[in-house]
């Protein structure tokens, strides 16, 4: 607990430095650039415009089930091309 505010909890381990948010990021900027064009469109939808499934079925032009798989598979890829981009350094 923050003394001088009771009601605020401390972080318990150290909040990192602003250049390892940095280097995340462009591991992130640099996986999502090996993925197909259609796994980036559905997690732009879903996760960086903060659509629904239903939103991004109609924005995508595809069927709800699709946008599902489509997301599944999507992250399944970005962990992977992060690893692979994490050994490679």
């Amino acid at each position: 607990m923050d003394p001088q505010h009771p009601n605020r909890r401390v972080p318990e381990q150290p909040i990192g430095d602003a250049s390892e948010h940095v280097v995340n990021r462009n591991l992130v900027v640099a996986a999502l650039g090996r993925l197909t064009q259609e796994h980036r469109d559905v997690l732009r939808e879903c996760y960086f415009r903060g659509s629904s499934v239903a939103q991004a079925a109609h924005a995508l032009g595809i069927a709800p089930g699709t946008v599902k798989s489509r997301t599944y598979y999507a992250l399944r890829a970005l962990l992977l091309a992060i690893e692979e981009l994490r050994d490679l350094e």
